[in-house]
């Protein structure tokens, strides 16, 4: 780290509504902090210049200079000790609820809630000022805040998203130009999250976005993304995951949760993506 570096943490919560935001400049000395709510959505960005390492989701993540990550509540995160440059912001759906306004910043589908479990960005050269400088304003609104102090932050954080969300489009998904297209992987992204229990074939999200089967699985063979399909097994088996390691539920309760009508069925599909039985991951948990 610079030798002129300060770290920060600041942190606003309303115990009235729930509403909660959290910023750091450094999560090595407030590591316990960033994680500490578990409703909480996150952004995390490297300003070091080294890489930084953490697991999610049992995945290893690899941050590179000046890149971004977006995570969820839905995220099982670890990060180790280090002494890394590492931003984080966080924000749980009380404070701002990225589902009930993505008309505002577009983002589900893409940042959050998408085809990938989580999004990794690098941000271009030419907009990493803009990105120090939003930063900044959020240090100086904490500093100065007033009564106004709430949707000042919020608005900030809109930005944020936004810039990303834009970055995101083009990082993300490897088509450039194609709005429509863009658009439409968008839309199915976050219809598997909001259905994936209900829904698991193709064709009833094809259904929903007006659009034929064959050509829905042609525009993420040519974007390079994961078939529809697997990327609604991906949804269902993460979520498996989470309540095999979290919950008491049995299998065969997680396989109705999931709305599986046979048990079989659903630890087939888990022993597929993961290679081990429900019943032998939930006994090989760390």
């Amino acid at each position: 780290m610079k030798s002129n570096f300060k770290s920060i943490q600041y942190e606003l919560k309303d115990p009235l509504t729930g509403s909660y935001f959290y910023f750091t400049n450094d999560i090595s000395s407030y590591l316990e902090n960033t994680l500490a709510n578990p409703t909480a959505n996150r952004i995390l960005w490297n300003q070091g210049d080294e890489n930084f390492n953490f697991t999610c989701d049992e995945n290893t993540v690899v941050l590179t200079e000046n890149s971004f990550c977006t995570l969820t509540a839905l995220n099982y995160v670890k990060i180790p000790e280090n002494n890394q440059r590492i931003t984080a912001i966080c924000f749980n759906r009380e404070f701002y609820c990225i589902r009930d306004h993505d008309h505002e910043v577009s983002c589900n589908g893409i940042l959050f809630y998408g085809a990938q479990k989580f999004a990794v960005l690098k941000i271009p050269n030419t907009e990493l000022l803009a990105f120090e400088k939003l930063t900044d304003l959020f240090v100086k609104e904490f500093e100065e805040g007033d009564s106004l102090h709430s949707e000042m932050l919020v608005s900030l954080l809109k930005i944020l998203i936004i810039r990303l969300t834009r970055i995101g489009r083009n990082q993300i998904i490897g088509i450039q130009g194609d709005k429509q297209t863009i658009e439409t992987i968008r839309k199915f992204n976050l219809l598997v999250e909001e259905n994936f229990r209900s829904y698991k074939q193709i064709s009833e999200y094809s259904f929903l976005l007006n659009i034929s089967s064959k050509k829905l699985a042609e525009l993420f063979r040519n974007a390079k993304l994961d078939p529809p399909l697997q990327t609604i097994h991906q949804r269902i088996i993460l979520e498996a995951k989470r309540m095999l390691l979290f919950t008491l539920k049995s299998v065969n309760e997680i396989s109705d949760d999931l709305g599986f009508e046979d048990a079989s069925q659903f630890s087939k599909l888990f022993k597929k993506y993961t290679g081990k039985s429900p019943g032998i991951f939930r006994s090989k948990k760390n």
